[in-house]
């Protein structure tokens, strides 16, 4: 018996340090901190981020290019046959042949480089620029979806939960309208088929319980996804599921809200880009001028006695003009293939433009919808469990059947199941309007 007594108590150390563990772990969310934890952690983001770094770093060499150049060369050559001169029969040379150079060539040279006028430079930095710009708005699309992916799975995770709850309270209703109708029985003031019919209730209780429970776990994990969470992290959600009086209000004004749609605004600079990408282009048939200029250092001996080497500095400045006269129509070529691209760009502008416009009226409708239904799921929950509330008392007093409080108990449950899913339908288009006018 001391025996039995101690294995208790171990066991019930156990589930206390078990349980206080748990409440330590837990990671207490509500929405506005998981946003944040996930700006912070969420993979697309971290990536998106880095596709900015990477067009910053882009544009900095491209404004590199205005920059003066100078590099520095060293050579040594070996003449194993040296260079010669031819000299002229005239003047009374003979026309012989002079060997140049001696057999050990030593040299070192500083070349510099100014660009002063490149229209290439101009234009590549215009379009670079415009590419960072293209990339920030695809990194706020990226936060964008992101955050609504957030939004939607932290609800369809606190929602679940509470579909949890009410199958628990329907079981545990119905193990109570159970053992009640037990104790009836023996009275004999009830039949088996009450009894039969309550332990049936009890089952299917148990059965939309476990099937309940089995939708958490998927949720779970993917909210821990997209917040860049790990699998044994356990949450703890904080919000309550109710409609926020600022998520009942939106506008209507196509042209407005669409304003800042960030995936039209990718378009609308994509546009840009391949405008800027015709000027590239073009830059090919002008000239550019660049200011250039070199100084050497450099010595000839036939033998490795360096101190007695003779070095010579050489240096000069000038100007380098470039024109390209023909180059077999590369640029030509290229240019139209800047144009066709153009042209596709404004071609799937014009089209998104409008499909999205079609989504937000869709969008719209469904919220109106949404809202009518969520009023009156509320109603017909309230109302059913009234009706909950007065057949369990008329039970009690012995002027009601067990057949109307299963009814009544099968209508509440499915009311408040039926305004879950509203809530969680409103809310879910709700984030989709946020999403197509580009807000957070």
């Amino acid at each position: 018996m001391k025996l039995n007594k101690t294995k208790i108590l171990f066991l019930l150390a156990i589930i206390l340090v078990t349980h206080t563990n748990y409440a330590q772990d837990s990671i207490p969310l509500n929405l506005e901190s998981a946003i944040k934890l996930a700006l912070d952690k969420n993979t697309d983001i971290i990536i998106a981020n880095y596709q900015v770094y990477t067009s910053e770093f882009a544009l900095k060499e491209a404004k590199g290019n205005f920059l003066p150049k100078l590099y520095a060369s060293a050579n040594y050559n070996r003449n194993i046959n040296r260079q010669v001169i031819f000299l002229p029969t005239a003047f009374g040379m003979g026309g012989g042949v002079t060997e140049l150079g001696a057999d050990n060539d030593y040299r070192a040279t500083l070349n510099l480089s100014v660009p002063i006028f490149s229209h290439f430079n101009n234009n590549n930095k215009k379009l670079i620029e415009t590419r960072l710009n293209y990339q920030n708005e695809s990194a706020r699309n990226t936060r964008l979806n992101v955050i609504n992916s957030i939004k939607k799975a932290y609800f369809n995770y606190l929602i679940a939960q509470e579909m949890v709850k009410v199958r628990q309270k329907q079981l545990k209703s119905a193990q109570e309208t159970f053992i009640d109708i037990e104790k009836r029985k023996k009275l004999g003031t009830l039949t088996d088929y009450d009894f039969t019919t309550a332990k049936v209730q009890v089952a299917q209780a148990k059965n939309s319980l476990l099937e309940a429970q089995n939708t958490i776990l998927p949720l779970a994990n993917n909210l821990k996804l997209v917040l860049g969470l790990k699998k044994n992290d356990i949450l703890k959600l904080t919000e309550s599921v109710a409609l926020l009086e600022h998520e009942l209000v939106f506008e209507e004004n196509p042209s407005e809200l669409l304003s800042q749609n960030s995936t039209l605004k990718q378009l609308e600079i994509d546009i840009e880009v391949k405008k800027n990408q015709i000027k590239l282009a073009k830059s090919a048939f002008f000239p550019t001028l660049d200011a250039v200029g070199a100084y050497n250092y450099q010595a000839q001996e036939d033998g490795f006695h360096f101190s007695d080497y003779r070095w010579i500095n050489t240096s000069f400045v000038g100007l380098k003009l470039q024109f390209s006269i023909f180059n077999g129509n590369i640029t030509k070529n290229k240019l139209q293939q800047a144009k066709i691209a153009k042209d596709i760009s404004e071609e799937q502008k014009e089209h998104t433009t409008e499909a999205t416009k079609m989504q937000l009226q869709v969008l719209l409708s469904q919220l109106e919808f949404a809202k009518q239904k969520t009023e009156v799921q509320k109603e017909n929950m309230n109302l059913t469990e009234e009706a909950l509330r007065l057949t369990k008392k008329r039970y009690q007093l012995g002027v009601g059947t067990f057949l109307e409080v299963n009814n009544a108990e099968l209508s509440y449950t499915q009311a408040r199941l039926f305004w879950l899913q509203a809530i969680s339908d409103y809310k879910s288009a709700y984030y989709d309007y946020q999403l197509v006018i580009g807000q957070y």
